[in-house]
């Protein structure tokens, strides 16, 4: 007879050379790694048994104790591999509780498995080829109830693979399904071929598979550092939130001042500090994005301990002490996405930026205010998208003149799908941090003109409605072919449009800010200086504005009444100043609006030092559009 062993050989060495290549590998040692050694494992034991079994079945007689036993130890090892690529799965989707619950009826399924297969009354039937004289053996009843109860696995982690897709990712449940898929062909190639033993050649072939699809091409390691990498991150703080375990951080950030070094001194600097990082047993180290670094601390590390170690690191290393920042973050399993996680370090460097600690421990506090941004910023994403959701409010500006409300103040809110509005505190700062501010003062703007088109504004008595203009926008080389397009599409006169502007937008990009101002006032736009005091205050910046209004902010206003009621020098300079500030623009022409007035008695005193308007709760609170035209119609007439 000769021996049917070639494949069984084949996936033998397929199964050595995996295994070799994968302990080779830097692990973080997390489950994904054990389970797929596992596999490995079984698999190599599913071929070993297999050859023995088949070289057994050439050599001994049929009847022999090895022989049997030695078949019956191939099948349990077969229905094996399918629980091990279930627990794989398993592990994959399940917290550590749920796993083990699994893994135990598992291996309770397995142990009665085993119990029927090594019953002496199951039979295993040995045949042999009459056209080539290769042993085989597919019969019997012990093989039938092994290859049933591997069909019925396979089945089932199709069925996984289909049902937590999202869990695994597309690329690792494709790959699961082509190990079943090729296993299950095999099998069936088999069973019409009994003399072609591939079976347990499929299974290291789909192992191999999910090696390269997996593990291998899609590797956890820095190829640079010799670190993990970010991917290895997200792996490993997913199984620790899956799990619910804490994952205590530190995240090394590149300061702005490494930009002013060379290339070469930085690569040298970091390729040695990377070194020290893996010879440490205490903590995990990954190099990710912007050279930057994440070193999660073990369960026998201490911030402590590792900040009195990089302290000394000063000497050694000094590029990196003066040049990375760390920031100490208790657990970062509570962020729900870890792609926030730069976000957040880059937010809490921006509020907490006073640097004069050697760390910086973001607290529970920065966190719920990083989370509440990230929701607040959806919100604004979606009103931007869907433009209902931007609500504009009117706050009236008295004209101390004529004694009516000649005009008005248009300012955004954001509403919820809900229906609630989201106070403009909570939203005004982010926007103008992100960039959305721009698209929301252009969409205001456009609602602005659709309210003057709609609504007859001498029989209101409105003058003119100012709508704001962000700093960003201004710095828009486009502002003006915008804003004018949009005056145009809704076919209104540009006396009734008002452009706010502040004193530090003159800052940066003076020539665009000249040019848009200039366009727009060549089309027929005025503007008004809104929040005077709260910039820079440059009088012959404002003296030069094309402005017809200037508005002084609230805090102006009620640091000038307090002024009033003190008598130290200080204060009486604050409000010489003010008090000469009003008289100038007055007399150079422009008009003046005071913000925040909430008392009658600064209305009066107001209105005796020339001011023409004033605004705030004393009147009215910003009010939506139909309120705010009824106050109108009952105030102005």
């Amino acid at each position: 007879m000769k021996l049917s062993i070639p494949t069984q050989l084949c996936g033998l060495v397929i199964t050595i050379i995996l295994l070799f290549f994968f302990l080779m590998q830097r692990k973080m040692n997390i489950k994904r790694d054990k389970h797929f050694l596992r596999c490995i494992i079984v698999t190599f034991i599913v071929l070993s048994f297999d050859i023995l079994a088949t070289t057994l079945n050439t050599y001994i007689p049929d009847d022999g104790f090895f022989t049997v036993y030695a078949n019956r130890f191939y099948l349990v090892s077969t229905t094996v591999v399918v629980y091990a690529a279930i627990l794989y799965i398993a592990g994959e989707v399940y917290s550590r509780k749920i796993y083990n619950i699994i893994s135990y009826c598992v291996i309770g399924f397995g142990l009665i498995m085993s119990f029927f297969i090594f019953n002496p009354y199951i039979t295993t039937n040995v045949i042999t080829s009459k056209d080539n004289g290769l042993v085989i053996y597919t019969e019997g009843s012990a093989t039938i109830l092994t290859f049933s109860t591997a069909f019925l696995g396979i089945v089932l982690i199709m069925i996984g693979s289909y049902m937590y897709e999202k869990v695994l990712g597309k690329k690792q449940a494709i790959a699961i399904r082509l190990w079943m898929i090729i296993w299950t062909t095999f099998a069936v190639l088999q069973y019409f071929r009994k003399e072609m033993l591939i079976c347990s050649f499929a299974i290291s072939l789909g192992l191999l598979i999910m090696y390269i699809a997996l593990e291998a091409l899609d590797s956890n390691v820095d190829r640079v550092s010799g670190l993990f990498n970010w991917n290895g991150y997200l792996r490993y703080v997913e199984e620790r939130k899956k799990d619910r375990l804490p994952c205590q951080i530190i995240y090394l950030k590149a300061l702005d001042s490494i930009r002013m070094l060379d290339e070469k001194t930085i690569t040298k600097a970091l390729l040695d500090f990377n070194k020290i990082l893996l010879k440490r047993k205490d903590i995990i180290s990954f190099r990710i994005q912007n050279n930057e670094y994440l070193i999660i601390l073990k369960a026998n590390a201490s911030i402590e301990v590792l900040h009195h170690d990089y302290l000394k690191y000063k000497h050694a290393f000094p590029i990196i002490t003066s040049n990375y920042y760390p920031f100490y973050l208790y657990d970062s399993t509570i962020i729900e996405n870890q792609s926030d996680l730069s976000s957040l370090i880059d937010g809490c460097f921006q509020k907490g930026n006073k640097l004069n600690k050697d760390f910086l421990e973001i607290s529970t506090k920065m966190i719920k205010d990083f989370k509440k941004d990230v929701l607040i910023q959806s919100y604004i994403e979606q009103a931007i998208h869907h433009e209902e959701l931007v609500v504009v409010y009117y706050q009236p500006i008295f004209n101390l003149n004529t004694n009516k409300y000649s005009c008005a103040e248009a300012l955004v809110r954001l509403k919820r799908t809900d229906g609630t509005l989201i106070p403009p505190g909570e939203f005004i700062a982010l926007a103008e941090k992100n960039g959305m501010i721009h698209k929301l003062d252009e969409i205001v703007f456009d609602k602005v003109c659709k309210f003057i088109k709609k609504n007859n504004m001498e029989d209101l008595g409105l003058d003119y409605i100012e709508s704001n203009l962000s700093v960003a926008q201004l710095c828009d080389k486009d502002l003006s072919e915008k804003y004018i397009n949009i005056i145009k599409n809704n076919n209104i006169d540009c006396k009734y449009v008002n452009l706010e502007i502040t004193e530090s937008a003159q800052l940066d990009h003076r020539n665009t800010l000249s040019k848009n101002l200039t366009e727009l006032r060549g089309f027929g736009v005025e503007f008004s200086l809104d929040d005077y005091g709260t910039g820079y205050s440059n009088l012959n910046y404002v003296v030069d504005m094309p402005v017809k209004i200037v508005k002084f902010d609230k805090v102006m206003v009620d640091s000038y009444f307090e002024a009033c009621n003190s008598q130290e020098e200080f204060s009486k300079r604050a409000k010489i100043s003010i008090e000469s500030s009003i008289n100038m623009f007055r007399t150079i022409g422009l008009e003046i609006v005071c913000e925040g007035v909430e008392k009658e008695e600064q209305e009066e005193v107001l209105k005796g030092m020339n001011v023409n308007f004033i605004q705030g709760f004393l009147h009215s609170k910003p009010l939506p559009e139909s309120e705010f035209i009824n106050f109108l119609k009952s105030n102005n007439n």
